[in-house]
């Protein structure tokens, strides 16, 4: 399979998956282990462009480069894609988190619904917490934001020195949130959050109020400089 493409498209400029890199995780995923020549005859650029493209992709973690040698000639280097590579180019789960999130809802007993959202919002926040080093509020709101954006969800930090707050630009739930009814899922991310910092967070603006960014920000008045503490 050849895919012809434009070689300005292998131009670096900002951060996350552009369309040429999704050609080249692509052509990985159907075929694990190629390398730069094979690269080149597929995507019809030069070989500095494929090699940019594929030093960006290592940098981002989305492919791996390891070292093929035969007999006793120059070794080359093969490229597979890794977990997260995977996960770029895998299968879209929307249509079933769809699903499982409107079949909550429909839990009739609210205890049994409460205790089901704490534990989903507790699993998915140490996720986010065990990568997170101990240290001051701001130092892991840092870490935070470079998960989230390395999982596409584009976050900053703005506001002072004392508090800091969180501003996710692109919702993780889009196919979900939009409605009054799933506002639900903005108390579940509230509550990942919480789990994933160890600080109790708020949500002080949202997108489904017309705000250009959902905001979180820490519920005590004054930043927490000390390093939380262990469990």
């Amino acid at each position: 399979m050849d895919i012809s493409i434009d070689a300005s498209e292998f131009e670096s400029s900002g951060s996350g998956i552009r369309p040429v890199d999704q050609k080249v995780l692509e052509l990985l995923r159907r075929d694990p282990g190629m390398g730069v020549p094979e690269l080149i005859e597929k995507l019809r650029v030069t070989a500095t462009a494929v090699r940019q493209r594929l030093d960006r992709l290592v940098d981002m973690r989305m492919i791996e480069r390891r070292k093929h040698s035969v007999g006793r000639g120059r070794p080359t280097f093969k490229h597979y894609l890794t977990p997260m590579g995977w996960r770029e180019v895998g299968a879209s789960h929307t249509d079933l988190a769809a699903a499982m999130w409107q079949e909550i809802g429909q839990i009739p007993d609210e205890k049994v619904r409460e205790a089901f959202l704490k534990s989903v919002s507790q699993r998915m926040g140490r996720i986010y917490g065990d990568q997170i080093p101990d240290g001051p509020l701001r130092e892991r709101l840092e870490s935070l934001v470079q998960l989230l954006n390395d999982r596409r969800i584009l976050a900053s930090i703005e506001g002072g020195d004392n508090i800091p707050l969180l501003e996710v630009h692109s919702c993780p739930y889009p196919q979900l949130a939009n409605g009054e009814v799933n506002r639900d899922l903005c108390e579940l991310e509230k509550r990942v959050l919480t789990e994933a910092l160890g600080e109790a967070m708020e949500l002080s603006r949202c997108r489904l109020d017309g705000h250009d960014c959902c905001q979180f920000r820490p519920v005590s008045n004054e930043q927490d400089n000390m390093p939380r503490s262990p469990e």
